[in-house]
């Protein structure tokens, strides 16, 4: 063997020639850095392309609010408030019903002891003993033990009609009243609820010291109870049903 052979170096493809020059080419440290400056470019530029696009589309979005804020308003109907007044109609006409439910209940109680009381007149007790603050069972009982519910019902001294009020009282009560006008149902009746209404404020809501006022008058009670002494002569009990009226 000859021995010049043996030392020879290896011959090498031109094509693993480039492949090696390449891979150290590519890995030294200049070409390195170029890479990575490329690479920070690159991300520089994406972003600045991405802030210019923020502007537009925050512009898209205040254009459409601007444009729902200048849109005219819409009125809608409100059918549930017409609901809610045909509610408030009914509860009323509810409440009718049940008053005169009431009324002519105690109507036939009277009716059944003996007095001639209509249905008409007992709606109309009733109705005036509500507005001016009266338990229905009072007013009847009023009514019943002044008049024995008789329109025409005269005193011998000179009281009139249902509540039997006097002409003087009824004046001092509403200014310009008549003894004719105490012939009239309703305003009796009202005249008359609200006297004993005013007496029941006067005494605090004691509804048997305002009947015995409503009899005997208020003077009276007033001095008697300033000496000590019961005003009761048995009228509120013949209000409330406890013994029978001598009317």
């Amino acid at each position: 063997m000859n021995n010049n052979d043996t030392n020879r170096a290896p011959r090498v493809s031109p094509r693993s020639r480039f492949r090696n020059d390449t891979k150290a080419l590519l890995t030294s440290r200049p070409v390195q850095a170029l890479l990575i400056l490329g690479a920070v470019v690159e991300g520089a530029v994406i972003m600045q392309r991405h802030n210019e696009a923020q502007p537009a589309q925050q512009a898209s979005a205040q254009e459409v609010l601007h444009e729902a804020l200048q849109a005219p308003i819409k009125v809608v109907p409100a059918p549930k408030l017409a609901k809610l007044e045909d509610l408030k109609v009914e509860s009323a006409q509810e409440s009718e019903k049940r008053e005169a439910v009431e009324a002519k209940r105690l109507a036939e109680r009277y009716r059944k002891s003996g007095f001639k009381v209509s249905d008409r007149l007992a709606i109309q007790i009733h109705e005036a003993a509500q507005a001016n603050g009266i338990k229905p069972e009072v007013a009847f009982g009023l009514v019943k033990t002044e008049s024995g519910f008789k329109t025409s019902a005269t005193s011998h001294v000179g009281a009139i009609g249902l509540t039997q009020l006097m002409p003087a009282t009824a004046r001092w009560l509403k200014p310009g009243t008549t003894r004719s006008d105490l012939r009239d149902t309703e305003t009796n009746l009202n005249i008359g609820f609200k006297y004993l209404a005013d007496l029941i404020e006067k005494y605090d809501g004691n509804t048997k010291l305002a009947l015995l006022a409503y009899n005997r008058g208020p003077g009276t009670v007033d001095r008697l109870l300033k000496r000590g002494r019961n005003p009761d002569n048995g009228y509120a009990d013949m209000v409330y049903g406890r013994r029978n009226s001598h009317r």
